[in-house]
């Protein structure tokens, strides 16, 4: 009865993922992220032009009040219930299939620096490496998550944000929490690669070569660099990006990347299951190749800095080489930039 069950539960094969409707649970689970910043956004506007006033400006007002609060006020129960539901319900819902090339090799303590690829619209199998997450060796959980500074200025979702584990991705932050034993999970291309995105899911596109601030802070802190690659997960949304995709005679792409770099995100439209803020289910394989040990200077050289970073380069590309076919993408390509 019980190897029933388990067969019953077991992930659909790869590029199947779940065929069933979505359940309300599923959705505040898995999209719980992009549903949440965008029913706080839009909440706020239908509160706006639809309460008379003065309510409408005290609603708004008392939601703008909680980014006041401090950031660093422990959880309530519940919301460490629902991140460990949504971080299961997540692996599930795609699912999320853990490669390891050598578990063995994170059997000690002390921080690591995970650095993630690719970006895509959101990094959704980054939720793995999370204190919330269960079954994985716990220099990959004991773990804050670099983040962009916007997510931390929308009212609610930026303590839940912090209580999953982000912290700014400044360098100041990064370095105090290698120093006091925290691993860092970090995507070196940031949102820089949703500019470079492809929509055909088999191109993966990476943009690495001018990232060197992940493995100075990681060398600094002597942390091993853990090179890791989400197979699956760049189709999860499908997107249209305002300027980018238009016609280059009509506004340059390479204007377009400064603005991105000032701003820290890419202006793109996204749209998952129907249309809505759930992602499609395309199963996952989040590769984790063995850690490159980095000596340990508190002042770098450039030349230090450049060499490891091309081993990252080659183990990232390694990885998607020797998986993509076991991972159901064998004509797959992977650009660097």
């Amino acid at each position: 009865m019980a190897a029933a069950r388990r067969q019953a539960a077991a992930p659909p094969p790869v590029g199947q993922g779940t065929s069933r409707l979505p359940s309300l649970a599923t959705f505040l689970g898995v999209a719980w992220i992009p549903a949440g910043f965008l029913a706080v956004v839009f909440g706020l506007l239908a509160a706006l032009l639809l309460l008379p006033r003065p309510w409408n400006w005290a609603v708004v007002g008392l939601n703008l009040a909680t980014v006041l609060l401090p950031l660093q006020l422990p959880p309530p129960r519940w919301a460490a219930r629902f991140l460990r539901f949504s971080i299961a319900e997540s692996r599930r819902y795609y699912p999320i299939t853990l490669v390891y090339e050598d578990k063995d090799a994170f059997s000690q303590e002390g921080p690591h620096m995970i650095a993630y690829e690719p970006h895509s619209v959101l990094p959704f199998g980054g939720c793995v490496f999370t204190e919330h997450a269960e079954g994985m060796p716990r220099c990959l959980t004991n773990t804050y998550v670099a983040s962009t500074s916007t997510v931390f200025i929308c009212p609610w979702m930026r303590h839940l944000a912090y209580w999953l584990g982000c912290r700014p991705a400044s360098r100041e932050v990064l370095r105090r929490s290698l120093a006091a034993g925290k691993s860092i999970f970090v995507c070196p291309g940031g949102v820089q690669e949703c500019f470079y995105m492809e929509p055909d899911e088999d191109k993966e596109v990476v943009f690495l070569k001018k990232r060197t601030g992940f493995v100075r802070l990681a060398i600094q802190a002597g942390a091993p660099i853990v090179p890791v690659f989400a197979f699956g997960q760049t189709p999860h949304f499908r997107f249209w990006r305002p300027f980018i995709d238009w016609p280059a005679f009509l506004f340059s792409r390479t204007a377009m990347s400064s603005v991105v770099r000032r701003i820290g995100y890419v202006p793109m439209l996204v749209w998952g299951w129907l249309g809505t803020a759930l992602p499609h289910a395309v199963p996952m394989h989040v590769v984790i190749g063995r850690p490159i040990a980095v000596p340990q200077e508190a002042d770098p050289s450039p030349e230090t800095v450049q060499r490891y970073l091309k081993q990252y380069i080659a183990a990232i590309e390694g990885l998607f080489e020797r998986y993509k076919a076991a991972a159901g993408h064998p004509a797959a390509t992977l650009t660097v930039y």
